[in-house]
């Protein structure tokens, strides 16, 4: 089985343990002696100024002020994705609502660097639009699907001998038998195969759960100077008439480059 890293914020979408426990992107404390949310340089820990904080479902932004401080007045009743942007970082994206938002949050957010390429910093909708309301997440949805799978092409990272990885925001609307074994979804009976990430058709890994700021180590062996990443969606595997995609929704897909010191020590 290829090697599926989680680099996954204090939260997660759902209930799901970390796979380890410092986190190095994306980190999340709440802070209780903070009254306000803030936006802070993960490594620095200084607050961030003019950063975007954006909640497309609600058509809803924001920005931090001079100490990285914000205020989110929106009214946020079911988990939605949010979106933190800013010159010179990494796009970040999570998945809140209002019980993560009791205590304030400081979100630490990555310096960009020149090896970094972005996937897509949007929303994407796979599947065929025939989803239960019982599926994980589906009143969440944003978009129509536009198709079964994803493909972006992208050159190899000049990584200087760095780890290469592709990073997953966000994603929401998995139905497989993990996904309703971890109580991500409310169907009875029926679950579907595992979402799949290949690389120049090679499959690197799949993806059972939903979650946020999710880590798939690219092994060196299958990258070429141009390559094409697909991102394909499940199968229902108990509709046998006709071929029924699992319709899923996944935010802010990235390469990265990573040390290797970092995988070794997981």
């Amino acid at each position: 089985m290829k090697k599926l890293l989680f680099a996954i914020s204090v939260f997660m979408l759902f209930n799901y343990n970390c796979s380890f426990a410092d986190v190095i992107s994306g980190k999340i404390d709440h802070d209780e002696l903070n009254i306000k949310n803030k936006i802070i340089d993960s490594k620095t820990k200084q607050g961030l100024s003019n950063a975007k904080i954006t909640i497309p479902e609600l058509h809803y932004t924001t920005y931090s002020d001079k100490n990285g401080a914000f205020q989110l007045n929106a009214d946020i009743s079911n988990k939605t994705v949010l979106f933190v942007e800013k010159e010179g970082y990494k796009v970040f994206s999570l998945t809140v609502d209002n019980s993560v938002l009791k205590s304030p949050l400081k979100l630490g957010i990555e310096q960009s660097s020149p090896f970094d390429f972005q996937i897509s910093d949007g929303v994407i909708h796979l599947g065929d639009n025939m989803y239960s309301d019982n599926s994980a997440n589906s009143n969440e949805f944003q978009y129509s699907a536009n198709g079964s799978y994803f493909s972006k092409k992208f050159k190899r990272p000049a990584s200087n001998g760095q780890d290469v990885v592709l990073r997953i925001g966000t994603i929401i609307g998995l139905d497989t038998k993990k996904a309703k074994m971890a109580g991500q979804n409310r169907i009875a009976k029926v679950y579907s195969s595992p979402m799949e990430v290949l690389v120049n058709g090679h499959k690197i890994s799949t993806i059972e759960l939903n979650g946020d700021n999710i880590e798939i180590l690219i092994p060196s062996s299958v990258l070429k100077n141009e390559n094409e990443l697909i991102i394909q969606t499940g199968r229902n595997l108990f509709q046998k008439e006709y071929v029924d995609y699992d319709d899923c929704e996944l935010a802010n897909i990235r390469i990265e480059v990573r040390e290797k010191s970092f995988y070794a020590r997981h």
